[in-house]
Order: C-alpha cells, then structure tokens, then sequence
C-alpha cells in the first residue's frame, strides 16, 4: 500500500504563548457534567506531575483547560471517544501552541508483496452465516426426547474414500460446482470431544504438477495442511487450541434441535479450490466458512452437507522460494486462516444454533481475529503482530507487517460498522487483542461466544466475567482501547490498559497456554494516524489529536464538542 499525503503547514491555534508554569501535584476544578445535558460547559485545571498521565475532560458542549506542564517537556494528546451509536460527531479544538497541521490524506488501496491482503469471506456469506436462522426448522419432537437413549438421531454417513471424486457446490445454489478429488482422510483421531475424522479435498484443476493454474497443489502440501489441523496427540494441533478456547464445533444436539440441519458424524472436511476463480498468488479471499452446508440439501440445494470450510488453492500452493514450505508466506497465512475460520464454525454452531443468537459481524470476525493472535506462537507465524513469533517484544520500528500498519491508517474508524473491507479486519483485530491483553486473555472471547446477547453487550457480559472489568461500560472500553493504543509505546504502565509488557504475557486457558505478544502501534509503518486538526468523530469511534511535542509551561486549551463524545488528555 502506497500514501499521498498533503503538504504539512504551521498553523498556530492561538497566537498567544504563556510562559513557562511550576511542577506540583495533579489538580481538577470543572464546572457543568460528566454527561452533557443542553448547552453544558466545564473549566479545568490540571498539572503534569508523571512520566505519562491520563485525565478525563469530560462530556460537556464545551470544555475549557489549563494544562500545567513544568519545565520536564512533554507530549501532550487529545482522544476524542464518541459514545452516539449511530450519530458521527464535529468537534472544535484549539489551543495556544503553534504545531504542523497534517491537512488531509488520502489512502490509495494498494499492499507491498509481503503485507497481508488476505479477506475471510464475501459480504454475502457473512450475511448468509448471520442470517440462516430464518432457514432453521424446529423438530416436532422435544430435544430431549429426540436425545433420550434408545431414541434414534441419525449419526451415519457415508465415510470419504482416499481418492473418490465427487462435485462441491461453491454457492447456495448447484450452478457453481467444482469437480474435487480426495486427496487425505485421516480418521479416528483422538481428541476432548472422542474420534474426529479430517478429509482434504481439492478441486481437480488445481491439483498435481502441471495443473491449469497459476500455482498448483500437491500431495506434499495436502499432508502438511492436514498435520497443522489435525493430529494424534494432545495440544499440539488448531483443533485442540482452539476448540480448548469454544468447544466443540458440531454435535448431535444440532438435529435434536432442528431437523433440517445435517447429521453429526465427528468429520471436517477442508476443500481447496480457487475461491472466486481469479487465479491470484497476491491477494483475495484465502478462506470461508459457509453455513449453507450445515443445512440438508432439501432446505438449501447448494449445501454439501458437511461440517466443512473453503480455502484458496492457488494461494495455498504460492512458494516463496524454489521449493515449497508450509513456512512459506501464503502456506502459512492459510494455516491462521484455518483457527480463523475454525472460530466461525465452532460460533455458528454454538452461538447460533445451540443459544439461537445471532452475532453482529464485526463481533463474530473480532473473536476470529484475535483467535488468530492467540495462536499465533504456536503455528510459528508472525500473526497480526507481524514479529517474529519467537519475539515477545514488540518488535523493530518500520515495521510494516501484519494487520496494524493498516489499522494506523484507518484507527478512526467506527469500531461496530462493518463493511467487509481490510480495513475492517485490522480495526477489530486491534480492540479484540486489547480486550484479550486486559480483561482476561482467552476466557474473554470464549464468554462473548457463550452469551445470549448479540451486540456490544456480548462483550460487556464477557468483560464484566473479568477481574478487571466489573462495572465497566461499552464505552469506558472504547475509550480505553484508545488510551492503550496512544500509550502502546510504554512498556511500564501502571493502573492503565496496557497493550505492551516488552515480553509476552502467558495466558492459561483451561489445558493450553497461549503467548501474546506486546504491540507498539508506534512501531509500525505507517504509524497511528493522529491529527493536528479537530474533525469528525465516527460512531462508537475513535479520534486521536496531537497538540504538540515537548511542550513546556502552561497550555491552554478549548474545545467545543457534541455532548455524546468524550475528552481524554494523554500526557507523555
């Protein structure tokens, strides 16, 4: 990805400089409320006496500040956290130091050969996996007497033979099939919920030297996927980690509850075909879960009834070098795409059928992003982190891997829209790795899955769970998230969220223990986008303004805000 940028130009907020002001302790006088009602306005006073401080403005229309900053220079920041669930707001800032005003931006949607492009599904499949509840249909007959012994639920099916051939449908309907061979069956695996069985499958055009497709998948690169998902053996697979964190991902309770869905018979099935048939090594959908296969064909015609998901073949067989390793770039991105993918599974079934919820997306991808971080160490990749994942620090400045240079380009973004874009993913890949970091690690996104609730309050269910968390509000988190990120620089804060310990943190998690790594939102190129201008602040978004650096003396700062967003003075 390549970026414009306007010429920067010195613009003074306030011609006005006060002169140099005393140390001494932290002091507040205000006026007016902390939740704005009508034409509400607050005078503050407030002296840096830390290495890094933190102080709330408050909610009021208007909000007048003296800032005491001594003779130690400092940073001194403004985040602006909008709480209006739907309402962008303007905000006004000025001040009387004179700071480089980066004028505007402009993004241009292009990535270097080595930064991910890598999107998980079509908007329509979203849809379709939020929305298949209206398909559902209920048994006649009570769950528990479909699942009293001696009662029959079907959990026979026809077992896969290593090298049959047989059509897959790529959509809801059968005009779009794919002829496929299998290629693996690996049966009677032990795991914590009894023998599973895995087949690979791939499309017949994609497979074997000399295949019509740019790259081509072989019998070595079939059995190095199938080893990364599914092996003997305990905690050393995706399987394990990740259903260790959601559990299992489809069982006979699904047919005791609707008699359209399909039979339970303990396999998941990989298909690798070429998603979308563009014939791309660089980019585009690398993997999908499609509930529409969970269905019986008689309710959806397309289904392949199978506990299954796609991945791209072409992608998948790309080498980096002469020969072909699962270390490689794209071999290994599709292995994170496997516990992505896996965490939708497991969440259709449990969430969707099993406590019949319907998850907002952007929730839904945020737990199969950040299970993407949670096993990020584990498969040896260097995760949305983009450092190496033997390194718990937060790695080398000018980094340009992983989802987070694109999340500082992006980071006002309303955190609940979801529009199926890159930016999108990077965006809650971001909040769920802070929630993960300071509300409880890996609990935190297995509570979000087991709740009844669909929207920003699954989350606050599962964070008040959290020794942290009691009594905390949606938007105390989004504030918080973007506290941490400002601070993401500092490896010792105290009494604040915190995305960076300079090491890993080890979260244990029932019989696995993941590594998170620590995350310098600094370090990354580009960096965070902060603005030297006030604008528009998104829903439930963020807004990161920069007064100044090493500033000293006495600051004075006024803003004019819309009584649903939030100001929050960061001193570093």
């Amino acid at each position: 990805m390549y970026f414009k940028f306007t010429d920067l130009s010195l613009v003074a907020a306030s011609l006005v400089l006060i002169g140099c002001g005393g140390g001494g302790t932290s002091s507040d006088a205000s006026t007016g409320g902390v939740v704005a009602s009508g034409n509400t306005s607050s005078t503050k006073n407030i002296t840096i006496t830390d290495d890094y401080q933190v102080e709330s403005l408050g909610l009021t229309n208007t909000i007048s500040v003296t800032v005491n900053l001594g003779n130690t220079p400092k940073s001194l920041y403004i985040l602006l956290s909008n709480y209006h669930e739907t309402q962008s707001a303007s905000s006004s800032i000025t001040h009387n130091k004179t700071v480089a005003i980066q004028e505007s931006k402009e993004i241009v949607d292009t990535l270097s050969s080595k930064q991910t492009k890598a999107l998980h599904a079509h908007a329509s499949i979203q849809e379709f996996n939020k929305n298949s509840k209206k398909f559902f249909k209920k048994n006649t007959v009570s769950s528990e007497n479909l699942q009293a012994k001696g009662v029959a639920i079907s959990t026979v099916s026809k077992k896969d033979i290593l090298g049959e051939n047989q059509p897959f449908y790529l959509t809801e309907d059968t005009t779009t099939p794919t002829q496929a061979t299998a290629r693996r069956v690996d049966s009677n695996i032990s795991t914590p919920f009894g023998l599973k069985t895995l087949n690979i499958w791939v499309s017949d055009d994609s497979f074997g030297l000399g295949c019509v497709k740019s790259k081509c998948v072989t019998q070595i690169m079939v059995d190095a996927l199938a080893s990364t998902f599914l092996q003997a053996g305990a905690d050393n697979d995706i399987y394990d980690w990740v259903t260790n964190i959601y559990g299992e991902e489809w069982n006979v309770d699904a047919q005791a509850k609707y008699s359209n869905l399909i039979t339970a018979n303990d396999e998941i099935t990989i298909l690798l075909t070429d998603i979308d048939n563009d014939n791309s090594t660089n980019g585009g959908v690398i993997g999908f879960f499609f509930s529409k296969d969970n269905f019986k064909r008689t309710s959806i015609s397309g289904s392949n009834e199978r506990v299954m998901f796609y991945a791209d073949a072409v992608l998948f067989a790309n080498n980096d070098n002469a020969t072909w390793t699962i270390d490689d770039f794209w071999p290994k991105e599709m292995v994170s795409t496997l516990a992505h993918e896996f965490e939708h599974m497991i969440h259709y079934y449990q969430k969707q059928v099993l406590l019949d919820t319907e998850t907002e997306t952007w929730i839904s991808e945020m737990l199969a992003e950040t299970t993407e971080d949670l096993i990020a160490t584990k498969i040896g990749h260097t995760g949305p982190r983009g450092v190496d994942p033997l390194d718990g620090s937060a790695g080398n400045t000018g980094n340009t891997q992983g989802r987070y240079p694109l999340f500082n380009q992006n980071n006002t973004l309303s955190l609940t829209e979801w529009t199926g874009q890159l930016k999108d993913y990077s965006k809650v890949n971001a909040f769920g790795t802070f929630l993960i970091r300071n509300y409880g690690g890996a609990k935190v996104l297995r509570d979000v899955m087991y709740n009844t609730l669909s929207d920003e309050n699954a989350v606050l269910s599962a964070v008040s769970q959290s020794v942290n968390g009691t009594g905390k509000t949606f938007d105390d988190l989004l504030k918080e998230w973007g506290i941490a990120v400002l601070l993401s620089d500092n490896e010792n804060l105290q009494n604040q969220p915190a995305y960076n310990t300079g090491d890993f943190t080890q979260d244990t998690y029932n019989s696995s223990t993941y590594e998170l790594g620590s995350i310098n939102f600094f370090n990354y190129s580009p960096a965070p986008t902060i603005f030297t201008s006030a604008g528009t602040v998104a829903a439930q978004g963020n807004y990161y303004y920069k007064v100044g650096d090493n500033l000293t003396g006495t600051v004075t700062i006024d803003l004019t805000l819309n009584g649903t967003t939030e100001a929050t003075l960061i001193a570093k």
